[in-house]
C-alpha cells in the first residue's frame, strides 16, 4: 500500500492558558537566508535547538505554534512550562499537547531564546521518516519577523526583519490576507463560488476543499478516488476512501489575482487550504507587516 503522508496542517489551540516564559529574541540587522528542503513536497530548514545539532524541521505556514514529537523533545531537552495541557486540532481529528519552550532557537545567523513550543501526546500520529515530527510554526516568526519568503525556484528560505518586504522582478501579484487562529488565509474562488483558505506550506497537496465547498461546486459525488493513499495527520491515519478523499476538476480557480484554467481540486478532511503542490516554482512570501500574500514567478 502507497504511504503518502498528509503532514500536520494546522496547530489550533482550542484552550491555552499560557505561562511561556518572555521571549527574549535577538533579530539581527539584516536578512536571513537559509537553504531549503523540500521533503514529501513540503520546506524543510535546518534548525539547532537548546544548542544541540541542527535537524530538519517542517517550515508550516498552517501551524500556528512550533510543534514537536515527543521524542524529539526528549531528545533536544524541551523544557515544560507547568502550564495545563492543551488540545491541538489537525487534519484528522485532535490530540493533546503539553506546553514547552526552547531555551534557544537558532535558524541560520538569527537566534531567539525562550521560544514557547508544543509537545504532542505519545499517541499523536507517526510517519515515514519522521515527517512531521518538528514543525515550525507562525506564532513566533510572526511576532519577530517582517516577512517569511519561501523560495520554491531556489530553494531558499529568507526571513526579513530591519525592512519591509520588496519583491524582486518577474511577474509579481499581491494579494491581502487575513490572521485567524495564527493562520493566514486567502480568498479563493471558482464558478462563482468563494471560500476562505488557509496559506498552507506543511499540506503536502494544492488547492484543498471541503465536501460542503466541493457539492457547492456540483461535485458531490463525482470526482476520481485516491486508491491506496493513507493520510497521516493529527487525529491519526486513515485511508483516502475511507476518508472520501477524492479529485475533482473546475473550469477555472481565481486566486492571488491570477486564473488557473482546468484546475484540480483536492477533496479532503480538514481545513481549506492551499499547500505546497500548487505553490512550487514560486516565491511565496508572507507579509507579516502588509498583511499581504506576494507571489512572484
Amino acid at each position: 500500500m502507497k504511504t503518502f503522508p498528509a503532514l500536520l496542517i494546522a496547530s489550533l489551540l482550542s484552550s491555552c492558558a499560557a505561562p511561556f516564559l518572555p521571549m527574549a529574541p535577538q533579530n539581527p540587522a539584516a536578512d536571513v537566508a537559509v537553504p531549503m528542503q523540500l521533503r514529501a513536497g513540503t520546506p524543510h530548514i535546518m534548525v539547532s535547538i537548546n544548542g544541540q545539532h541542527p535537524i530538519p524541521v517542517l517550515l508550516d505556514t498552517g501551524a500556528t505554534m512550533s510543534v514537536f514529537a515527543p521524542e524529539v523533545a526528549t531528545s533536544f531537552a524541551l523544557l515544560p512550562t507547568g502550564g495545563r495541557r492543551v488540545q491541538i486540532r489537525g487534519v484528522h481529528g485532535i490530540a493533546g499537547a503539553s506546553q514547552a519552550v526552547m531555551n534557544t532557537l537558532d535558524l541560520g545567523r538569527w537566534r531567539a531564546t525562550n521560544v514557547p513550543c508544543l509537545v504532542r501526546g505519545s499517541s499523536s500520529f507517526r510517519t515515514a521518516d519522521g515527517l512531521g515530527s518538528a514543525i515550525l510554526g507562525m506564532d513566533h516568526l510572526r511576532r519577530h519577523c517582517s516577512f517569511l519568503t519561501i523560495d520554491y525556484q531556489r530553494n531558499i528560505v529568507e526571513l526579513g526583519f530591519a525592512r519591509s518586504f520588496q519583491p524582486l522582478s518577474g511577474r509579481v501579484t499581491r494579494t491581502p490576507l487575513r490572521w485567524a487562529m495564527g493562520m493566514p488565509i486567502i480568498r479563493v474562488s471558482s464558478g462563482g463560488i468563494a471560500w476562505d483558505a488557509v496559506v498552507d506550506s506543511g499540506s503536502t497537496w494544492g488547492i484543498v476543499v471541503d465536501q460542503s465547498t466541493a457539492a457547492s461546486l456540483g461535485h458531490a459525488h463525482d470526482g476520481t478516488g485516491m486508491p491506496g493513499v493513507i493520510l497521516s495527520g493529527v487525529g491519526g491515519s486513515v485511508r483516502a476512501d475511507q476518508a472520501g478523499a477524492r479529485t475533482i476538476q473546475v473550469p477555472a480557480t481565481t486566486l492571488c489575482g491570477e486564473m488557473h484554467p482546468g484546475t484540480t481540486l483536492y477533496v479532503m478532511p480538514g481545513p481549506k487550504r492551499v499547500g505546497s503542490r500548487f505553490w512550487q516554482g514560486t516565491r511565496l512570501t508572507v507579509d507579516f507587516r502588509g498583511n499581504a500574500l506576494w507571489l512572484e514567478r
